[in-house]
Order: structure tokens, then C-alpha cells, then sequence
């Protein structure tokens, strides 16, 4: 019964490390895939806010202060951000906050959902919490995007923001205020976890291998002499 035993261990050891492998191999492939989807959304959004910021002249929210959120200028320029959202299904938001560089605080100045949505949308000097702060400031050298879905008191998106210089027609290169857009956490989630198939695959893989090792291991005990 020895030879009989020790066949019995090799195999189910055999059985181990081929699942322990393509378990690895598979989650491996899941992630890489996954991360590579993350890495393309994320770029296209910086993308994004980079070409809208480059469409916002400095010098028609420069002046703008809390109040001034039913002045034509302030109209005009949510107007303006509404239309280039538009033109984007997934974008749900555009907006336009001020940073203080000293205290580290940032605030609103123009949102594109006023006075579409009135009491869903932030007001002139209403500070920003969200969890993106360094993000916000990071755009001050140039587009940036949140490295994770995150949740604040509007809902769970994930943002990109890009820096608004003073007027392109007689830029000196300040940046005056950071635009910021919106997708929804969910649709940023669905639209970046695929490869279902590489699961797939992957359990197919490990029924094969053992189911093979099964038979095998049935044929060797079929062939093993008996004992007179």
C-alpha cells in the first residue's frame, strides 16, 4: 500500500500547485487588464478638462463675487461649461474653484449646474471639501485626475482637473482658478472592471488540469500490479 500512498500524496500535491499557478497567472491577467482600463480613463478625462480650461478666458470670472451667481457674466460662463459638458454623456458636472495656495483651502466660483439645479449646485465661495485636495493643487502645474472613486456630500464621482491661465490672447502663463469635471464613481467602475473572460478562463483552466491529473492518477492505479 506504500507506493499506492505516496502516489496518492504526489498527486494531490500536483493538484495544489497547478491551482495555486493559474489562480496566480489568472489574477495576475485580471489586474494588469483592469489597471491598464483605469490608465486610459483616467488620461482621457485629464484630456478632457485640459482642452475645456483652455476655453475659459481668465478675465470673465476674475471679477466674479459671491452674489453675482444671476449676473449675466456669471450666466454666460455656466452657459459655457454646460455646452462643452454636453458634449460628453458621462460628464455630470463642470466647474471652476479658486485655491488658496497659503491655507490650503479651495472654494467654488462658477458651477455649470446653476441655475439649472439651484439647490444642487455650490455657490460662489462655498468651500470645497472634497477628498481631492491635492489633486486640486496638483493642477495648478498642469491636468490631473483622482487616482480612486471617492464620495463627498454631492454623491461618488470621480474628477479631473486642469489649470485656467489668464487670457490665451495675452497669456503670461498665471494660473487664475482650476476647472474641474465630474463622472459618475459608477459609470467610471463599470467602464474600467472587465475581463470576466480571464475569470473564466482561468477556472476552466483549473477544471482541466485536475480533471487531467484525475484520470492520470486512475490510470496509474489501474496499472499497478497486484499483489499474488
Amino acid at each position: 500500500m506504500a507506493p499506492t500512498c505516496s502516489r496518492s500524496t504526489k498527486m494531490y500535491a500536483a493538484a495544489l500547485v497547478a491551482v495555486v499557478i493559474i489562480s496566480g497567472l489568472t489574477a495576475f491577467a485580471y489586474y494588469s487588464a483592469n489597471a491598464a482600463l483605469r490608465c486610459t480613463a483616467q488620461e482621457g478625462l485629464k484630456s478632457t478638462v485640459g482642452v475645456m480650461a483652455t476655453q475659459i478666458n481668465a478675465s470673465d470670472i476674475q471679477s466674479l463675487r459671491p452674489g453675482d451667481e444671476t449676473s449675466p457674466q456669471y450666466l454666460a460662463v455656466a452657459a459655457k461649461l454646460r455646452t462643452m459638458r454636453s458634449m460628453n454623456d458621462h460628464l455630470l458636472n463642470a466647474y471652476i474653484i479658486t485655491v488658496n495656495t497659503t491655507d490650503k483651502s479651495a472654494a467654488f466660483l462658477v458651477d455649470d449646474l446653476y441655475p439649472v439645479d439651484p439647490s444642487g449646485s455650490a455657490r460662489i465661495g462655498q468651500a470645497d471639501n472634497s477628498p481631492d485636495k491635492m489633486e486640486i493643487f496638483a493642477a495648478l502645474s498642469g491636468p490631473t485626475a483622482s487616482p480612486v472613486p471617492y464620495t463627498d456630500s454631492w454623491g461618488s464621482f470621480m474628477s479631473a482637473y486642469a489649470p485656467i491661465d489668464d487670457s490665451a490672447a495675452d497669456s503670461s502663463g498665471n494660473t487664475v482658478a482650476i476647472l474641474g469635471l465630474d463622472v459618475s464613481a459608477n459609470d467610471y467602475v463599470a467602464s474600467t472592471t472587465t475581463g470576466g473572460w480571464i475569470v473564466v478562463t482561468g477556472a476552466a483552466s483549473i477544471m482541466i488540469v485536475l480533471s487531467a491529473l484525475y484520470v492520470f492518477g486512475r490510470k496509474a492505479g489501474d496499472d499497478t500490479p497486484k499483489a499474488p
